[in-house]
């Protein structure tokens, strides 16, 4: 008779390691990305779940077969999916660092000759409800803070975090020193101690599921997240690995109260050509070449701020009559996307329902500038619409009213000459990959205070 064993750990601790054909019902909480390797007469493929039946009992599940079978299994199971193993062989857990930790002292294995694994015919509530129980007892989880005080001293060390998504980056494709394409997605997450550390995802298979996610709204149960110290960020940062567990669906009054204090958290720099936080243009005097702000931003004068201010006596260039550009946009003002007209969004229309018809989408330039002195150049440098309005002489819904051949000899009255442009810069971080340079005054430049000011270096 076929020997069924329920994935019970009272009932696991009975068995050998030669036990055969077990079958178990469980949730799927991680499944791994599928590892190819050339066989003997085809390619064969290796991938790892992690399922759970109980509270407290998790074991992991190693599915052998070829590259179709593993690609197939791939694609038709994911993480909450309800599933029945039949037929799996047993063997001792060897404590595998590439592995999530599990409560059972073995693994099951499954092959193209021997078990399967199938969608579960039912209902299966008793087994989803698992996915909003945590793993582990809330007061042995880590705060961000705790992490992060550690510096530069953290070196691949795996932690229990309960945290909240604050951003989500859209997915990038690299190319690695080898010539390999990857795939890498970014994501921001905070608690109550600390406003924002990096998660980076390698590999698409969690992009559906981070694709679900919220922010400000979305909790995550990090169990065994990799920390590590970032050179290039300066901070430290967690990184999602082979052993890593995410739960997202826990429920409980301390995610109720993490949602409660993410929810007056403000969005991080969503309208990047409207910042209310920048620095009066009045107060920027300190002079600076080109050269000077990015050896301050990114070179050896790299301090600790975060941005700093800047005078840039420089030429500039723009583009006012580019057909294939935005320089107005309209955006609403709840979720700040680009609309024309109402917000396709529900929440965001019944928001706006109250408010007064003059403010019902916010209109403003998005104009990039190029800066160049005798030092370099810096492209992709924002205009604020505020500081647009001052050098242009207009509004942006005049500006919508002109003709091309007007809005061409605009464009020439500024552009190739030598400006007055004051600048706030910020570095680089976990929240902008890149340095961010927001221009918040710009004027021609008379040239008796270019001689007078302008540096060599």
């Amino acid at each position: 008779m076929t020997s069924v064993v329920r994935c019970w750990i009272k009932n696991l601790e009975h068995m050998r390691e030669d036990t055969q054909n077990v079958s178990i019902i469980a949730v799927i909480i991680v499944k791994s990305q599928p590892r190819f390797f050339d066989g003997d007469e085809q390619q064969r493929g290796v991938l790892n779940m992690t399922l759970r039946d109980t509270v407290k009992d998790t074991i992991n599940c190693t599915i052998w077969g070829t590259r179709e079978s593993i690609m197939s299994t791939n694609e038709n199971f994911r993480c909450g999916q309800v599933v029945n193993v039949v037929g799996a062989r047993i063997s001792q857990e060897d404590a595998s660092v590439y592995r999530p930790k599990t409560s059972s002292s073995y693994v099951m294995i499954l092959s193209d000759a021997r078990g399967k694994i199938m969608q579960y015919i039912g209902t299966g509530e008793n087994f989803s409800r698992l996915l909003h129980i945590p793993l582990k007892p809330q007061g042995l989880m880590l705060s961000l803070m705790d992490v992060n005080s550690k510096g530069e001293l953290v070196s691949a060390e795996f932690v229990d975090l309960m945290v909240i998504v604050r951003m989500i980056r859209p997915l990038r494709e690299i190319k690695t020193r080898m010539g390999k394409i990857t795939h890498c997605r970014e994501i921001i997450v905070m608690d109550r101690t600390f406003p924002g550390m990096l998660l980076t995802f390698w590999g698409k298979d969690d992009n559906e599921r981070i694709d679900q996610w919220k922010p400000l709204e979305t909790c995550l149960h990090l169990y065994d997240v990799k920390s590590d110290y970032s050179t290039y960020y300066r901070s430290v940062i967690l990184t999602y690995c082979s052993r890593t567990v995410i739960l997202d669906a826990v429920r409980g009054p301390e995610v109720d109260d993490l949602r409660e204090f993410a929810a007056n958290v403000p969005p991080i720099e969503r309208f990047s050509f409207e910042c209310n936080d920048l620095p009066c243009p009045d107060e920027i005097r300190n002079v600076m070449t080109i050269q000077q702000i990015q050896d301050r931003a990114e070179g050896y004068l790299m301090g600790n701020e975060e941005q700093f201010t800047a005078v840039i006596y420089a030429t500039v260039v723009f583009d006012l009559d580019a057909s294939n550009r935005r320089i107005v946009t309209e955006r609403c003002p709840v979720c700040k996307q680009i609309v024309e007209g109402g917000c396709p969004e529900a929440n965001c229309a019944s928001v706006q329902f109250q408010m007064e018809a003059t403010q019902r989408n916010l209109v403003a330039f998005e104009i990039f500038m190029s800066l160049t002195d005798h030092t370099g150049s810096l492209p992709y440098c924002r205009l604020m619409s505020s500081a647009a309005e001052k050098l242009l002489e207009m509004s942006p819904e005049d500006f919508l009213k002109l003709p091309p051949e007007l809005r061409t000899q605009l464009k020439w009255q500024t552009i190739l000459e030598r400006c007055t442009v004051k600048v706030v810069v910020r570095k680089k971080s976990i929240y902008r990959p890149r340095m961010w340079i927001g221009i918040v005054e710009c004027s021609v430049a008379a040239p008796e205070d270019v001689i007078r000011s302008i540096k060599v270096y």
